[in-house]
């Protein structure tokens, strides 16, 4: 059996993440040592987490069941991003710090309101925010989720930034199956502990209202904003060495 929650498995909310997975009543631990695209591939996986990009590009196996609803000024099961830098270093023109090429809430978010000269891609958000630190950047698209996250438990890793940007909103990173699977039972008893009383103080922590069912075309509008910014990806792609 395969099971995690990656997308918002912070150092200092990992214990949350446990409790909702206990609550589910599913057995076993989540797993946080095989990599992700190696989880969406395992015959048994239960559950995982993916950009709703991932969906579109690669030809992963998976297919999404659930989306969270987070306690975001956006519309239930949206998610959205910061643009943060400083006020002193333009947010066009430089070098953009990506977690990964294929996040929404990284790159084409940022690509679609920011036009950097270069990038480096971190591998995520929290290394995003060091490379700002050390001058390796001028800018980032940072998650709003995660940057909440860390403001309220790691406020030195944000201490120093500005929010320049705040860029729409699109739905948000759904936990996915394996496709063609039956997923009834992981949407019951995710529903369940999301409502569980004993699950609160834990969705508190990781700004979780509940989740809503998704399917695969309700991240139609991530593709679009990916096409619509796909064609400055090559020559940023040749900026970073790629």
């Amino acid at each position: 059996m395969t099971a995690s929650f990656p997308w918002y498995d912070l150092a200092s909310v990992r214990w949350a993440n446990d409790v909702l997975w206990r609550a589910m009543g599913l057995g076993g631990e989540l797993d946080r040592t095989t990599p992700v695209d190696a989880q969406w591939r395992a015959d048994g996986l239960v559950v995982s987490q993916a950009c709703g990009l991932d969906l579109f590009v690669g030809d992963w196996p998976i297919e999404p069941v659930l989306a969270p609803v987070f306690d975001l000024d956006c519309l239930p099961g949206h998610y959205f991003s910061y643009v943060v830098g400083t006020c002193e270093a333009p947010s066009n023109g430089g070098v953009a710090a990506v977690n990964s090429l294929s996040s929404r809430s990284g790159f084409t978010a940022l690509l679609s309101v920011c036009t950097p000269r270069s990038m480096i891609v971190t591998g995520s958000h929290e290394a995003s925010l060091s490379a700002l630190a050390r001058g390796a950047a001028t800018v980032a698209c940072i998650d709003a989720v995660t940057w909440h996250i860390l403001e309220r438990d790691a406020p030195a890793l944000v201490e120093g930034f500005d929010v320049l940007e705040r860029t729409a909103s699109a739905p948000a990173p759904p936990y996915v199956v394996r496709r063609n699977g039956k997923p009834d039972r992981l949407v019951r008893r995710m529903t369940a502990a999301m409502q569980n009383p004993a699950t609160r103080l834990a969705r508190r922590a990781l700004l979780l209202h509940g989740v809503i069912p998704v399917a695969r075309s309700d991240y139609a509008p991530v593709l679009t904003e990916y096409r619509a910014v796909a064609e400055r990806i090559p020559p940023l792609l040749m900026a970073c060495g790629r």
